[in-house]
Protein backbone atom coordinates (compact mmCIF):
# COMPACT_ATOMS: atom_id res chain seq x y z
CA UNK A 1 0.00 0.00 0.00
CA UNK A 2 2.74 2.32 0.69
CA UNK A 3 4.27 1.45 -2.26
CA UNK A 4 1.03 2.45 -4.25
CA UNK A 5 0.97 5.88 -2.29
CA UNK A 6 4.66 6.81 -2.94
CA UNK A 7 3.50 6.12 -6.58
CA UNK A 8 0.49 8.38 -6.51
CA UNK A 9 2.09 11.07 -4.50
CA UNK A 10 4.76 11.29 -7.37
CA UNK A 11 2.39 12.11 -9.90
CA UNK A 12 -0.07 14.50 -7.94
CA UNK A 13 2.66 16.58 -6.68
CA UNK A 14 3.81 17.75 -10.15
CA UNK A 15 0.76 19.44 -10.76
CA UNK A 16 0.38 22.69 -9.80
CA UNK A 17 -3.35 22.42 -9.05
CA UNK A 18 -2.76 20.33 -5.78
CA UNK A 19 -0.31 22.87 -4.41
CA UNK A 20 -2.45 25.88 -5.21
CA UNK A 21 -5.83 24.62 -4.06
CA UNK A 22 -4.10 22.99 -0.63
CA UNK A 23 -2.84 26.33 0.25
CA UNK A 24 -5.70 27.79 -0.42
CA UNK A 25 -7.54 25.24 1.84
CA UNK A 26 -5.23 25.37 4.44
CA UNK A 27 -5.24 29.41 4.21
CA UNK A 28 -8.91 29.00 4.74
CA UNK A 29 -8.64 26.95 7.41
CA UNK A 30 -6.30 29.06 9.52
CA UNK A 31 -7.86 32.08 8.52
CA UNK A 32 -11.26 31.50 9.64
CA UNK A 33 -11.40 31.71 12.95
CA UNK A 34 -9.83 34.66 12.77
CA UNK A 35 -12.04 36.38 10.25
CA UNK A 36 -14.79 35.44 13.22
CA UNK A 37 -13.06 37.18 15.76
CA UNK A 38 -12.85 40.26 13.66
CA UNK A 39 -16.28 40.06 12.46
CA UNK A 40 -17.52 39.94 16.42
CA UNK A 41 -15.16 43.24 16.61
CA UNK A 42 -16.90 45.04 14.00
CA UNK A 43 -20.40 44.09 15.43
CA UNK A 44 -19.26 45.38 18.74
CA UNK A 45 -17.23 48.78 17.39
CA UNK A 46 -20.83 49.92 15.16
CA UNK A 47 -22.89 49.81 18.55
CA UNK A 48 -23.93 46.32 17.91
CA UNK A 49 -25.70 43.85 20.73
CA UNK A 50 -27.98 41.16 21.80
CA UNK A 51 -30.08 43.07 24.59
CA UNK A 52 -26.72 44.87 25.76
CA UNK A 53 -24.84 41.65 25.67
CA UNK A 54 -21.51 41.96 24.19
CA UNK A 55 -20.39 40.21 21.01
CA UNK A 56 -17.60 39.35 21.95
CA UNK A 57 -18.76 37.04 24.65
CA UNK A 58 -20.73 34.53 22.24
CA UNK A 59 -18.84 31.45 22.82
CA UNK A 60 -18.42 30.81 19.23
CA UNK A 61 -14.58 29.92 19.70
CA UNK A 62 -14.80 28.60 22.84
CA UNK A 63 -14.55 25.21 24.45
CA UNK A 64 -16.18 22.92 24.10
CA UNK A 65 -18.49 24.99 21.27
CA UNK A 66 -15.61 25.52 18.76
CA UNK A 67 -15.66 21.71 17.73
CA UNK A 68 -18.84 21.50 16.44
CA UNK A 69 -18.62 25.08 15.05
CA UNK A 70 -15.62 24.96 13.54
CA UNK A 71 -16.29 21.42 11.35
CA UNK A 72 -19.52 22.38 10.03
CA UNK A 73 -18.13 25.52 8.83
CA UNK A 74 -15.17 23.42 6.68
CA UNK A 75 -17.37 21.08 5.30
CA UNK A 76 -18.78 23.28 3.77
CA UNK A 77 -15.71 24.03 1.44
CA UNK A 78 -14.91 20.18 1.42
CA UNK A 79 -15.26 21.01 -2.51
CA UNK A 80 -11.99 22.49 -2.70
CA UNK A 81 -10.15 19.22 -2.22
CA UNK A 82 -12.84 17.40 -4.40
CA UNK A 83 -11.59 19.62 -7.13
CA UNK A 84 -7.85 18.22 -6.55
CA UNK A 85 -9.45 15.11 -6.52
CA UNK A 86 -11.35 15.48 -10.03
CA UNK A 87 -8.46 17.09 -11.82
CA UNK A 88 -5.82 14.33 -10.91
CA UNK A 89 -7.80 11.31 -11.56
CA UNK A 90 -9.09 12.99 -14.69
CA UNK A 91 -5.98 13.63 -16.04
CA UNK A 92 -5.05 9.79 -15.14
CA UNK A 93 -7.50 8.70 -18.35
CA UNK A 94 -6.58 12.10 -20.24
CA UNK A 95 -3.10 11.41 -20.75
CA UNK A 96 -3.81 7.63 -20.36
CA UNK A 97 -1.34 7.16 -17.43
CA UNK A 98 -3.91 4.97 -15.44
CA UNK A 99 -3.16 2.58 -18.80
CA UNK A 100 0.27 3.05 -19.11
CA UNK A 101 0.35 2.10 -15.10
CA UNK A 102 -1.98 -1.29 -16.02
CA UNK A 103 0.84 -2.02 -19.23
CA UNK A 104 3.63 -1.76 -16.60
CA UNK A 105 2.16 -4.14 -14.22
CA UNK A 106 -0.43 -2.18 -11.95
CA UNK A 107 -3.90 -3.96 -11.58
CA UNK A 108 -6.92 -2.29 -11.69
CA UNK A 109 -7.36 -2.83 -8.30
CA UNK A 110 -3.95 -1.31 -7.03
CA UNK A 111 -5.16 1.62 -9.34
CA UNK A 112 -8.28 1.99 -6.95
CA UNK A 113 -6.14 1.12 -3.89
CA UNK A 114 -3.58 4.01 -4.75
CA UNK A 115 -6.57 6.44 -4.80
CA UNK A 116 -8.30 5.64 -1.50
CA UNK A 117 -4.82 5.49 0.02
CA UNK A 118 -3.98 9.20 -1.41
CA UNK A 119 -7.43 10.22 -0.62
CA UNK A 120 -7.55 9.13 2.74
CA UNK A 121 -4.40 11.04 3.29
CA UNK A 122 -6.07 14.34 2.25
CA UNK A 123 -8.72 14.12 4.92
CA UNK A 124 -6.13 12.70 7.69
CA UNK A 125 -4.41 15.51 7.09
CA UNK A 126 -6.87 18.31 6.31
CA UNK A 127 -8.44 16.69 10.13
CA UNK A 128 -5.27 17.36 11.57
CA UNK A 129 -5.19 20.70 10.53
CA UNK A 130 -8.70 21.54 11.69
CA UNK A 131 -7.60 19.60 15.19
CA UNK A 132 -4.26 22.00 15.24
CA UNK A 133 -6.45 25.21 14.09
CA UNK A 134 -9.48 23.98 17.14
CA UNK A 135 -7.12 23.54 19.86
CA UNK A 136 -4.89 26.74 18.86
CA UNK A 137 -7.79 28.92 18.58
CA UNK A 138 -9.90 27.47 21.75
CA UNK A 139 -6.86 27.95 23.40
CA UNK A 140 -6.47 31.93 22.67
CA UNK A 141 -10.28 32.20 23.11
CA UNK A 142 -11.22 30.12 25.95
CA UNK A 143 -11.78 31.87 29.48
CA UNK A 144 -10.33 29.53 32.16
CA UNK A 145 -9.79 26.80 30.11
CA UNK A 146 -9.59 23.37 31.55
CA UNK A 147 -7.99 19.90 30.10
CA UNK A 148 -11.32 17.90 30.31
CA UNK A 149 -13.00 20.77 28.40
CA UNK A 150 -10.66 21.15 25.69
CA UNK A 151 -11.62 17.87 24.15
CA UNK A 152 -15.18 17.56 24.76
CA UNK A 153 -16.70 17.22 21.95
CA UNK A 154 -13.61 16.46 19.73
CA UNK A 155 -15.46 13.69 18.31
CA UNK A 156 -16.70 16.66 15.89
CA UNK A 157 -13.59 16.39 13.75
CA UNK A 158 -13.29 12.53 13.10
CA UNK A 159 -17.45 13.37 11.99
CA UNK A 160 -15.45 15.94 10.08
CA UNK A 161 -12.40 13.21 8.70
CA UNK A 162 -15.34 11.18 7.29
CA UNK A 163 -17.35 13.94 5.81
CA UNK A 164 -14.74 14.34 3.50
CA UNK A 165 -13.61 11.03 3.15
CA UNK A 166 -16.51 10.02 1.79
CA UNK A 167 -17.44 13.26 -0.61
CA UNK A 168 -14.06 13.03 -1.65
CA UNK A 169 -14.53 9.03 -2.44
CA UNK A 170 -17.93 10.72 -4.32
CA UNK A 171 -15.97 12.51 -6.53
CA UNK A 172 -13.85 10.09 -7.31
CA UNK A 173 -16.94 7.63 -8.33
CA UNK A 174 -18.26 11.05 -10.64
CA UNK A 175 -15.04 11.56 -12.21
CA UNK A 176 -14.67 7.57 -13.45
CA UNK A 177 -18.22 8.04 -14.47
CA UNK A 178 -17.52 11.36 -16.43
CA UNK A 179 -13.69 10.97 -17.00
CA UNK A 180 -13.93 14.90 -17.84
CA UNK A 181 -13.04 17.30 -14.63
CA UNK A 182 -15.13 20.20 -16.17
CA UNK A 183 -18.15 18.47 -15.56
CA UNK A 184 -17.85 16.73 -12.89
CA UNK A 185 -16.75 19.63 -10.82
CA UNK A 186 -20.31 21.16 -12.26
CA UNK A 187 -22.13 18.01 -11.10
CA UNK A 188 -20.48 17.71 -7.72
CA UNK A 189 -20.97 21.55 -6.94
CA UNK A 190 -25.11 21.46 -7.94
CA UNK A 191 -25.27 17.81 -6.73
CA UNK A 192 -26.17 18.86 -3.38
CA UNK A 193 -28.61 21.53 -3.50
CA UNK A 194 -30.29 18.96 -5.86
CA UNK A 195 -30.49 16.53 -3.24
CA UNK A 196 -31.89 19.10 -0.83
CA UNK A 197 -34.60 19.98 -3.16
CA UNK A 198 -35.07 15.98 -3.88
CA UNK A 199 -35.79 15.52 0.28
CA UNK A 200 -37.75 18.96 1.04
CA UNK A 201 -40.01 17.76 -2.09
CA UNK A 202 -40.48 13.86 -0.60
CA UNK A 203 -44.42 12.87 0.10
CA UNK A 204 -44.86 13.17 4.01
CA UNK A 205 -45.10 9.36 4.18
CA UNK A 206 -41.75 9.06 3.43
CA UNK A 207 -39.83 11.91 3.89
CA UNK A 208 -37.75 10.54 6.35
CA UNK A 209 -35.77 8.71 3.52
CA UNK A 210 -34.14 11.76 2.95
CA UNK A 211 -32.18 12.12 5.43
CA UNK A 212 -30.17 8.70 4.58
CA UNK A 213 -29.44 10.47 1.13
CA UNK A 214 -25.41 10.27 0.37
CA UNK A 215 -24.60 13.57 1.26
CA UNK A 216 -27.14 14.14 3.62
CA UNK A 217 -26.59 11.63 5.70
CA UNK A 218 -22.95 12.50 5.74
CA UNK A 219 -24.30 15.92 7.02
CA UNK A 220 -26.28 14.69 8.94
CA UNK A 221 -23.42 13.79 11.57
CA UNK A 222 -22.63 17.15 12.38
CA UNK A 223 -25.52 19.75 12.40
CA UNK A 224 -25.90 23.34 12.22
CA UNK A 225 -24.74 24.61 15.56
CA UNK A 226 -25.71 28.51 15.83
CA UNK A 227 -29.45 28.05 16.23
CA UNK A 228 -27.89 27.47 20.05
CA UNK A 229 -26.67 30.78 20.55
CA UNK A 230 -30.36 32.28 19.97
CA UNK A 231 -31.71 29.55 22.64
CA UNK A 232 -33.01 27.00 19.61
CA UNK A 233 -32.53 23.09 20.43
CA UNK A 234 -29.82 21.85 18.24
CA UNK A 235 -27.91 18.25 17.96
CA UNK A 236 -24.77 18.86 19.75
CA UNK A 237 -23.43 15.26 19.17
CA UNK A 238 -22.42 12.92 16.18
CA UNK A 239 -25.11 10.73 15.64
CA UNK A 240 -23.56 7.07 15.37
CA UNK A 241 -26.47 5.87 13.30
CA UNK A 242 -25.10 8.22 10.63
CA UNK A 243 -21.66 7.34 10.92
CA UNK A 244 -22.53 3.84 10.23
CA UNK A 245 -25.01 5.06 7.19
CA UNK A 246 -22.14 7.15 6.21
CA UNK A 247 -19.48 4.22 6.43
CA UNK A 248 -22.13 2.35 4.50
CA UNK A 249 -22.34 4.96 1.20
CA UNK A 250 -18.68 5.31 1.24
CA UNK A 251 -18.49 1.36 0.36
CA UNK A 252 -20.99 1.35 -1.74
CA UNK A 253 -19.24 4.05 -3.70
CA UNK A 254 -15.98 2.08 -3.13
CA UNK A 255 -17.82 -0.94 -4.79
CA UNK A 256 -18.83 1.19 -7.76
CA UNK A 257 -15.70 2.65 -8.51
CA UNK A 258 -14.43 -1.09 -8.42
CA UNK A 259 -17.38 -2.47 -10.93
CA UNK A 260 -16.32 0.43 -13.03
CA UNK A 261 -12.61 0.04 -13.40
CA UNK A 262 -13.18 -3.82 -13.85
CA UNK A 263 -15.62 -3.25 -17.01
CA UNK A 264 -14.00 -0.27 -18.33
CA UNK A 265 -11.30 -0.61 -21.40
CA UNK A 266 -9.16 1.81 -19.83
Amino acid sequence: MLRLLRIDLLKLTSYRAFWVLNILYGLLIIGIPSGVIEFLKWLKSIGADFDNFDPMKIPILYFPDIWQNITYVYTLLKIFMAIIVVITISNEFSYKTVRQNIIDGLSRGDFLKSKLATIFLLSLGSSLLVLLTGLITGLIYTPDVSFSEMFDGVEFVFAYFLDLFGFLVFAFLMTILLKRSALTVFILMIYRPVELILIANLPKAIEGIGNYFPLQSMSNMIEVPFPRYIFREIQDYVSLGFVAVSLLWIVLFVYAIYSKLKASDL
